[in-house]
């Protein structure tokens, strides 16, 4: 069977996450290529990982005859670029999450981007998203959303459960938390495109969106989509009482971007979820989803789950093995993760792309989910600006 060949434009956290996947699914996959901002960031890569071809931009990579998928492991402000390139030469693309966003380019004398009206921001993306959907559509390429709270196992088991019950959903609760993140393009708008709530919120948006899409294909053939959102968002490291506190143990440096956001939305059929993301939450990273049905209860903990519990008294005890995505210390109890990539769905979602491409088959998680993922959020961030309700558009 001929592989499909992958090129990765990116070589941050992420790439390495998805280079793994692939290697978990190496019957369909071969990682043929990579490009960076920085060259010898893409050419360590390349040795790390014994990747054949090291491309100068994304240009030259997506423009190479041997590759067939784009992997667009970058941060969300050059995503727009990257998309638009792959549809032009024609090549399929997975995208990491978010879809994109709104970074100020059309206000480059703004050094806050985040103070930015965010009716002018919601205004952009509407205009960005229709451009990406009309050059992925005319291409006529494969878009496959990165989305991989879609493909954890505990959420696969729990769409069974829906499925065997046919109980409607009646809430869902989603968060992803954790104490901040390690990247720098994190700590501003014009490089991340928001805070918390978009780029960690992008998470459980999309995991509740794509569980109510999955009710009502199920209970009437079409998607049961969002109508409403009512959000806050805040700057908690920023409190004066913080400030004189002196010794947090989470990132504090946000330059224009919120910390912490709370999101409640309406869906058409009159259910509601709620989705709280923030960088405050010490312990490890949070990648939680709760359903309530008419019948039933469904907790899907993939991150933390009480799989495997550890204990010591000394941080050196389990020196250099690997626990769990960003917990403080090593010391007293905590949760390894046998498995950590599998348990939140990152080979899984692998898999289903190469059947989408070998067999022509509509991705699990498509352009619809990360459409209506982005455009949620802004309107998050819009409601939260105005204190009240925003229909979507």
């Amino acid at each position: 069977m001929k592989k499909i060949k992958v090129g990765i434009v990116g070589a941050g956290f992420v790439s390495h996450i998805h280079i793994a996947a692939y290697r978990e699914n190496r019957e369909y996959f071969e990682v043929f290529g990579v490009c960076a901002a920085h060259r010898e960031s893409a050419e360590r890569l390349a040795r790390q990982y014994n990747i054949e071809k090291v491309f100068d931009d994304f240009e030259q990579l997506a423009s190479c005859e041997q590759i067939d998928v784009v992997d667009v492991c970058v941060p969300t402000n050059v995503h727009d670029d990257v998309i638009l390139t792959a549809c032009k030469h024609k090549k399929h693309i997975i995208c990491e999450k978010p879809l994109t966003g709104y970074f100020g380019e059309d206000m480059p004398e703004f050094e806050r981007v985040g103070d930015v009206s965010r009716e002018h921001m919601y205004k952009k993306l509407l205009e960005k998203i229709e451009k990406i959907e009309e050059a992925v559509t005319s291409s006529g390429v494969k878009f496959m959303y990165a989305e991989n709270f879609v493909y954890a196992p505990a959420v696969t088991k729990a769409k069974r459960l829906i499925a065997a019950s046919n109980a409607p959903i009646l809430e869902l609760r989603a968060e992803e938390s954790h104490s901040g993140s390690h990247a720098a393009y994190s700590r501003k708008w014009r490089t991340a495109g928001g805070g918390s709530l978009l780029r960690m919120g992008s998470h459980p948006v999309g995991a509740v969106i794509h569980m109510k899409h999955f009710e009502g294909r199920l209970r009437y053939g079409k998607p049961i989509r969002v109508k409403s959102v009512f959000a806050e968002t805040a700057s908690l490291t920023k409190l004066e009482s913080v400030r004189q506190f002196g010794k947090a143990h989470m990132v504090t440096d946000w330059f224009d971007v919120e910390d912490w956001s709370c999101a409640v939305l309406s869906f058409e059929d009159g259910s509601k979820a709620i989705v709280i993301s923030n960088d405050v939450s010490l312990g490890g990273v949070k990648n939680l989803l709760q359903i309530n049905t008419a019948s039933g209860m469904i907790y899907c903990n993939m991150t933390p789950n009480n799989m495997m519990l550890a204990y010591t008294p000394d941080p050196e005890t389990w020196k250099d093995e690997y626990i769990a995505e960003k917990i403080e210390t090593k010391a007293g109890w905590t949760f390894p993760s046998p498995d950590e990539d599998w348990v939140r769905g990152y080979p899984q979602e692998m898999r289903d792309f190469a059947m989408c491409l070998l067999e022509n088959k509509p991705p699990e998680s498509d352009f619809e989910l990360a459409k209506e993922t982005v455009k949620v959020i802004y309107a998050a961030y819009l409601s939260a600006e105005k204190g009240a309700r925003v229909d979507l558009l």
